[in-house]
């Protein structure tokens, strides 16, 4: 069943679409301009999809602001602290707990984790 979001982002109208896709298969493309929802919106949508069986999202983001200021946003969207479900690891701080399935990271905290 899809999240309800509000208020609503150019993006919302594919994200059916794409949860279906990576469904079927492992893999997809998603272009959209800037301030669309891609950052915020699609990994809330991919939170309760069964093929990630309880498993974690791991994000990408180039700076520790832009890190930061997501988690922020989608566990804001989640109506929680930041550290729950939505978390970021940056350089010089983290807020991330064994609930948290959505990890916002720098590429620095990823080349550390890889």
């Amino acid at each position: 069943m899809p999240r309800a979001f509000a208020p609503p982002l150019p993006i919302d109208a594919v994200l059916d679409a794409l949860t279906g896709t990576l469904a079927a298969r492992n893999a997809a493309v998603l272009v959209a301009p800037p301030g669309a929802g891609k950052t915020t919106r699609v990994p809330l949508a991919l939170l309760d999809a069964p093929w990630l069986a309880g498993g974690r999202i791991v994000m990408l983001e180039p700076r520790r602001i832009a890190a930061r200021a997501s988690a922020e946003r989608m566990a804001g969207t989640l109506g929680e602290p930041v550290g729950e479900r939505v978390g970021y690891r940056v350089r010089f701080g983290s807020k991330v707990s064994r609930a948290t399935r959505i990890e916002v990271v720098t590429e620095g905290i990823f080349a550390q984790q890889v």
